[in-house]
């Protein structure tokens, strides 16, 4: 055997292998279908019966619940929405509220990024002139504090008593 024709048959044993694979993986969706187990008719009828219960709570009519719903039997969610009206009259409860509808996407981004962005400014502005305000307080109250202090220590240098006394009677700074 020459080397050339050893490397032709690793060639087509390597592609008859990256051939199998291929198809094998390319195979995982339809075989994994077999291992499901399928949903029986009654199954199916009694998701829809709950699901037709839930849309009735939540005051949602008969058809925005097949509308949110459409892969679930109508027939299901019909009689479950019937079912739960019924109960719900005889017991007098009140519904819950529906949830909202499903976003619709933003027609005009610019718009919405430009309204996102003012408001966003806004709120900075009122930070930063709430903090700017905050500091103004705080070194007004500290320099009040020390001129107080300076002063009373200046008046009563000799007595340590007097010393405790101003101690006492200064205000801690309000932050």
């Amino acid at each position: 055997m020459s080397a050339t024709s050893f490397q032709a048959r690793r060639l087509i044993a390597n592609l008859a292998l990256m051939a199998a694979v291929t198809l094998s993986l390319s195979a995982c969706d339809y075989i994994s279908s077999f291992t499901k187990p399928k949903q029986t008719p009654e199954e199916a009828k009694a998701e829809g019966i709950a699901l037709g219960a839930g849309c009735r709570q939540a005051g949602q009519t008969l058809e925005d619940c097949y509308q949110r719903n459409p892969e679930a039997l109508k027939a299901g969610i019909f009689a479950g929405w019937k079912d739960m009206h019924e109960y719900m009259a005889a017991k007098g409860i009140q519904t819950v509220t529906p949830p909202p509808p499903p976003a619709e996407p933003a027609k005009d981004d610019k718009d919405a990024k430009a309204k996102d962005k003012d408001s966003k400014d806004a709120k900075d502005s009122d930070r930063s002139s709430r903090s700017r305000d905050r500091d103004r307080d705080r070194d007004s109250s500290r320099s009040r504090d020390r001129d107080s202090s300076s002063a009373k220590d200046s008046a009563s240098k000799d007595s340590a008593g007097d010393r405790r006394a101003s101690r006492e009677e200064k205000q801690p700074p309000k932050y």
